[in-house]
C-alpha cells in the first residue's frame, strides 16, 4: 500500500470518529446513555467478530487470561458512561476537544506508571491545555458558567479523558503481545456486558424509531468497527508520526458537521480556549 493511499484511510478513520460525538448528541436524545452504551457495544462486537473472521485472522483466547484485560474493560465501561452521560449537557464539538486531552495525559501518567520520562514540552502542552480549557469551559465568565449544564456536562467529559488515558496507559504493554483488533473485541464486548447489571435500575428505552437505529448502527459499524480496520492500516504503512494528525482532523470534522447538523456554535473566548488545546495536542504528537 501506497502512503498516500495509508494516509487516505487515516483521514477516513479521523472523519468517521468525528461522526461519533454528534451521532451520540444525537441518539441522547432518543435513550437513556447506559441502554444507549449497552445497545453499541453489543450491536459493535458482534459486528467486529464477523469481520475479524471474515477477514480470516486468528484471535488468540489467551487474551482472557490476561487480569489486566478486565480492569481495561472497567476503565473502557467507566470513560463511555461519563462521556455519554457529560454529552447530555454539553456539546458535540466540546466533547470531541476534551476527550482528546488523553493525548496530554497519557505521557505525564505514564511518566509515574511506567517510569517514563516527562519533557519541558509536555509540561508546556499541559500549561496551554488547561489555560485553554479555562476559557472554553468557562467563556470567561467564571461567576455564571460555573452553575451551567455545559460546564457540569464539560467537567464530566474531562474526567472521561482522564479515564481513557490511564486505559491507553495500562494497555501498553498488553497491546504488544495482542493484535489490536482482540484487544478492541474484549473490551468493547465487557463494555456491553458490564452495562447490564446497572440497566436493571433503569426504565427500558428501546430504539423505536429510525433515528435511533440508525444511530446505534453508525455508531457500533462505523464508529466501533470501521475506523478501527482504516486508522491501524494506516498506521502500519504509513507510520505513527504522520498518523497522529488524525486527532487534529478528528476535532476539526467534528467541529464541522456539529455547526452544519447539530447548530453548534462558539464564541470568540470558546474559539480562542479550543485553539490553545489544539496547540497543546499538535506539541505532545510532534514530540512522540
Amino acid at each position: 500500500m501506497s502512503e498516500r493511499k495509508a494516509l487516505f484511510f487515516v483521514v477516513l478513520s479521523a472523519l468517521l470518529w468525528s461522526t461519533s460525538f454528534p451521532a451520540v448528541k444525537v441518539g441522547l436524545g432518543y435513550l437513556n446513555p447506559l441502554w444507549f452504551i449497552f445497545f453499541r457495544f453489543f450491536t459493535g462486537t458482534f459486528i467486529y467478530l464477523f469481520v475479524f473472521y471474515a477477514l480470516k485472522m486468528k484471535f488468540d483466547l489467551s487474551v482472557f487470561r490476561e487480569k489486566k484485560i478486565y480492569i481495561l474493560s472497567i476503565l473502557v465501561f467507566l470513560s463511555y458512561v461519563l462521556q455519554f452521560y457529560g454529552q447530555k449537557f454539553t456539546l458535540a464539538s466540546r466533547t470531541a476537544l476534551i476527550i482528546n486531552l488523553y493525548i496530554l495525559w497519557v505521557p505525564f501518567l505514564a511518566r509515574y506508571v511506567l517510569d517514563e520520562r516527562v519533557t519541558k514540552s509536555l509540561g508546556l502542552a499541559i500549561l496551554l491545555a488547561l489555560s485553554g480549557m479555562v476559557l472554553l469551559v468557562t467563556k470567561g465568565d467564571f461567576k455564571i458558567f460555573m452553575y451551567s449544564r455545559i460546564f457540569i456536562g464539560d467537567i464530566i467529559v474531562f474526567i472521561a479523558s482522564l479515564t481513557w488515558a490511564f486505559y491507553i496507559v495500562l494497555g501498553k504493554d498488553l497491546l504488544k503481545k495482542y493484535n489490536v483488533h482482540e484487544f478492541n473485541i474484549v473490551t468493547f464486548g465487557f463494555t456491553a456486558l458490564l452495562s447490564i447489571p446497572f440497566l436493571f435500575f433503569i426504565p427500558l428505552t428501546l430504539p423505536q424509531n429510525t433515528i435511533s437505529i440508525l444511530v446505534i448502527i453508525h455508531l457500533a459499524l462505523f464508529c466501533t468497527v470501521l475506523a478501527y480496520f482504516f486508522y491501524t492500516m494506516g498506521l502500519k504503512h504509513a507510520g505513527a508520526i504522520k498518523t497522529s494528525i488524525f486527532v487534529v482532523l478528528e476535532v476539526f470534522f467534528t467541529f464541522l458537521i456539529s455547526w452544519l447538523f447539530l447548530n453548534e456554535t462558539w464564541n470568540k473566548i470558546e474559539l480562542a480556549g479550543g485553539i490553545l488545546v489544539i496547540i497543546s495536542i499538535v506539541l505532545v504528537l510532534r514530540e512522540s
